[in-house]
């Protein structure tokens, strides 16, 4: 039996931003990107700003109108980057196989001999208490069940989805609670078979699933039933940097999409850096509401780990790229084709001689 934990980190930006400044805390609060007095947009916020309607890619002219109290501070996404890998190594002290898959978000595989469950306790509790952080955690037997779980708890939550009984969970659940299962898929899911709940997609025949979506038919088949073999991927050897957000709602408007390139493509210069690489190739990934993937990249004549070149490629990539008619789910920014900063210095030296 595999024993695959799910952890968020709860509002992470606005719990560092509350943990630095205390005077912050019990109100709402919101993380913004881009200039506040123009096109900001809300990266994230704490949950005393949900209650009045304030999301994550919401235009911050919006966000102030639904919460004029709110206090709204800058993305510092180095604190952040620090914070978070404080949890991820005290992750790796509970278990080797750790996978990060966001700045807030991890899978952690626990060995056959330990209990999950303990585990997972053992792990919340710490953040609280060394990191003074706050976490949700779900156990479950694959890494889609323990996603959905941990996102049916937030905030502070802590679920088990003992093995066998996945489908059972899953099936009373809106079928949006399923990822990849985005508003076009769920409205073709809805006029040709009446989906409404992951039970009802798990009652439809595989073939005509794969007739209407192709391999992601396949895949939506498989998690209704609760079944994920994915492996938990752990650190390797650095071959390429990425960081990549989904949005809680899609977006349509470029000012929103270039504010999360701006931010993403910091964090990748900031990661070169401090892994001492330079960059050949500058990727964009878009995701579209109907699932689809988009990937296009260029590659420099000089490698680098600037910034503001990270970010001006990015930008054009998706000038070029996106189909305006389609609302963007996803967005990452990367790197690969990476050399060692001091490869370079090296060839120049030769090249000097």
């Amino acid at each position: 039996m595999r024993q695959i934990l799910h952890l968020d980190l709860d509002a992470f930006y606005a719990t560092v931003e509350m943990l630095l400044n205390p005077a912050l805390r019990g109100k709402p609060l919101i993380v913004a990107m881009g200039d506040p007095k123009s096109r900001g947009v809300v990266s994230t916020c704490s949950y005393e700003a949900r209650k009045f309607g304030v999301h994550s890619a919401m235009p911050l002219r919006e966000a102030q109108r639904l919460c004029p109290q709110a206090i709204i501070v800058p993305v510092r996404h180095h604190i952040y980057s620090e914070h978070s890998q404080r949890v991820m190594n005290l992750l790796r002290e509970i278990s080797p196989l750790v996978e990060q898959v966001s700045i807030d978000e991890a899978y952690i595989e626990i060995t056959p001999e330990r209990d999950g469950v303990a585990a997972a306790r053992e792990i919340q509790q710490r953040i609280h208490d060394e990191l003074r952080l706050s976490c949700t955690i779900a156990v479950a037997s694959n890494k889609l069940v323990s996603k959905i779980a941990c996102n049916t708890v937030k905030p502070r939550g802590f679920i088990v989805v003992p093995e066998g009984t996945e489908q059972e969970f899953l099936a009373p659940l809106p079928v949006g609670k399923m990822p990849g299962a985005g508003q076009v898929t769920r409205e073709k899911l809805k006029a040709k078979w009446g989906v409404e709940t992951i039970g009802d997609l798990a009652r439809v025949p595989l073939e005509e699933l794969r007739a209407a979506f192709g391999k992601h038919g396949v895949y939506l088949s498989e998690g209704a039933h609760g079944w994920d073999d994915a492996p938990i991927v752990t650190d390797r050897a650095t071959k390429s940097i990425s960081q990549e957000n989904t949005f809680e709602r899609d977006l349509r408007t470029p000012d929103a999409i270039y504010n999360y390139i701006d931010e993403m493509s910091a964090g990748v210069a900031r990661e070169l850096e401090r892994e001492g690489y330079l960059a050949r190739t500058i990727v964009l990934k878009l995701r579209y509401a109907d699932f689809t993937t988009l990937t296009r990249q260029t590659t420099l004549r000089a490698p680098t780990a600037d910034e503001n070149v990270i970010r001006k490629c990015a930008r054009e990539l998706l000038d070029k790229h996106w189909e305006r008619a389609q609302a963007i789910r996803l967005v990452g920014v990367g790197v690969h084709n990476l050399i060692e900063r001091d490869a370079t210095w090296q060839m120049e030296l030769e090249i000097g001689d």
